[in-house]
């Protein structure tokens, strides 16, 4: 039985600060072995093209799919070096005995990001038979932290579709409705698609805070959705949720 990790690759243009989703990077761990995959996501790659993104290095071919026994020093010079007590702590915490393991996880938890890049490693959605789990950051904190200094962790939200955004028809609105319903923020994109699909379908969706940056009050968004019996198809955007059925 093989078990697999997933995790997205998100690179953020420098002209309109909006995340495209370029790849996504695997670890599928077998009886006797471990393997790392690597692909792009060519559609938008090309969108992503135009404000600058450019292939890693080691990994030019946008058409390729690439595999390695080891994860790819690309994203491992994101990691800290694993004799570190930084390192070694956080095994200690998360309960690792696999340095391998931990390295995965911890361009997870910690998203992977430098002082010198637009990259970041973003969790998909998880489905699980029958139910959805999502935890991501709110989009559009920045405008709305000012009003929403009541917000506090574990407090459900509300999500709605944003009907008068006209920039983005597909828009998820966040909203606290335990304080004068006011606007918390926004589903990050690209993962504001799969929920707008689900809210168009007649989903009656919240979700709850899961955690406040104490640097700058930033909320995490919890979101569980126990699927119902109608089809809806989530083909498209699949490269955003990681099967664990």
């Amino acid at each position: 039985m093989c078990e697999t990790q997933k995790l997205l690759l998100s690179w953020r243009g420098p002209q309109s600060n909006q995340h495209y989703f370029a790849g996504c990077l695997t670890r599928q761990d077998g009886k006797n072995d471990k393997r790392y995959t690597f692909s792009y996501n060519q559609t938008i790659v090309k969108e992503a093209e135009k404000e600058g993104f450019r292939p890693f290095i080691g990994l030019s071919d946008l058409n390729k799919e690439y595999t390695n026994d080891k994860l790819f020093s690309i994203f491992e010079r994101r990691l800290p070096n694993k004799n570190r007590h930084v390192f070694q702590q956080f095994m200690k915490d998360h309960q690792l005995n696999d340095a391998d393991e931990a390295a995965l996880e911890y361009l997870k938890e910690t998203k992977g990001r430098t002082a010198t890049d637009k990259l970041s490693f973003l969790k998909p959605v998880y489905k699980h038979n029958d139910s959805l789990s999502y935890s991501g950051e709110i989009a559009g904190w920045s405008y709305t932290k000012g009003q929403n200094e009541k917000l506090q962790v574990n407090q459900p939200v509300k999500l709605i579709i944003d009907e008068t955004n006209t920039k983005d028809r597909k828009a998820v609105e966040i909203i606290d409705q335990f304080h004068g319903h006011i606007r918390v923020g926004y589903i990050q994109k690209p993962f504001n698609q799969l929920f707008f699909k689900l809210l168009e379908a007649g989903y009656d969706l919240e979700g709850h805070i899961t955690s406040i940056d104490p640097s700058d009050s930033r909320p995490t968004l919890g979101i569980d959705v126990a699927l119902q019996n109608q089809i809806i198809d989530f083909q498209a955007l699949s490269y955003l949720i990681d099967v664990t059925d």
